[in-house]
């Protein structure tokens, strides 16, 4: 299943292309298939969760980076252990994402991280977020927006691993979510633990920071259920496909964009590939800073 929202005319069609544009917010991705033709079926949803619904538990020219950037484009190709790549899938889908909400909102997007001491569960802990971020929705607007992540501290952060206490903890981005102070949502909304929330002030890599909790734990990967949690009204990726090389040079020849990253690649049974990805400038120059 396609789980972007594609720019097409023709719903439910099968449509040939060899050039494909994914656009998450102000970072584009541009793929040029050389040798190869594909056929998807084309089609739109106005309702973000028939596609998180078919989620699996599993989305700089800097020299450091380059490796990481070539695994995260071949993988959308080839075969690796199912677990791994299920889980790479998902990190790609989470950072696109991400991207398409970062700095979209009215107020200023914030990060949230929920504790609970003692928590095993998956299903408990599942059925307390849903509950607080019901509590938070009723006392600020139904406007709030979020992306939570659960994550069990196994001790790989801690300094001292053998303190690690297997409790299950959430980090959630949070849009368009008024101030609220810390003891407020601690003590009347989450109410079971301890909460920190920050504005984001540093976009530099946020989603690489939340992906990074995406487990591979038998605990919270239960296979048909989520290892992450989107709500409803998130501002959705966008994915156009052509058979033209005029939809490359739109992207190209604006000025607004600048390219960050571009590779060409060889993968089995697809031929040769041209990956670009670009970041989209504002107008005026004042940037904001989105991941790479």
């Amino acid at each position: 299943m396609c789980n972007l929202r594609h720019k097409t005319e023709n719903k439910g069609s099968r449509e040939e292309y060899c050039y494909k544009a994914v656009k998450s917010g102000k970072h584009i991705e541009l793929y040029i298939y050389k040798d190869k033709n594909f056929k998807r079926k084309t089609k739109e949803t106005n309702d973000l969760m028939k596609i998180i619904n078919d989620w699996d538990i599993t989305e700089n020219e800097k020299k450091d980076k380059k490796e990481e950037e070539m695994k995260d484009v071949v993988e959308e190709f080839v075969c690796v252990q199912k677990l791994d790549n299920n889980l790479r899938r998902t990190q790609k889908r989470l950072r696109r994402v991400i991207n398409s909400n970062l700095g979209q909102y009215e107020e200023q997007d914030k990060f949230l991280t929920l504790t609970c001491p003692k928590l095993k569960s998956r299903e408990k802990a599942c059925r307390m977020f849903k509950t607080f971020i019901k509590n938070l929705r009723y006392n600020y607007g139904d406007k709030i927006q979020y992306i939570a992540v659960m994550e069990i501290q196994n001790g790989d952060r801690l300094e001292d691993p053998s303190k690690a206490t297997k409790d299950i903890h959430f980090h959630v981005l949070l849009f368009d979510c008024p101030y609220i102070p810390q003891k407020v949502l601690q003590d009347k909304v989450w109410k079971h633990g301890i909460v920190d929330i920050r504005k984001i002030q540093d976009y530099t890599d946020i989603s690489g920071y939340l992906v990074n909790y995406l487990s591979k734990d038998d605990t919270l990967c239960v296979k048909g259920k989520k290892s992450y949690f989107p709500s409803k009204k998130l501002k959705k990726p966008t994915e156009e496909i052509s058979m033209n090389e005029d939809l490359i040079f739109k992207f190209l020849s604006d000025t607004r964009n600048e390219v960050q990253f571009s590779t060409e690649y060889f993968v089995e049974r697809v031929g040769n590939i041209s990956y670009m990805k670009l970041i989209q400038k504002d107008d005026d120059e004042s940037e904001i800073s989105i991941i790479s």
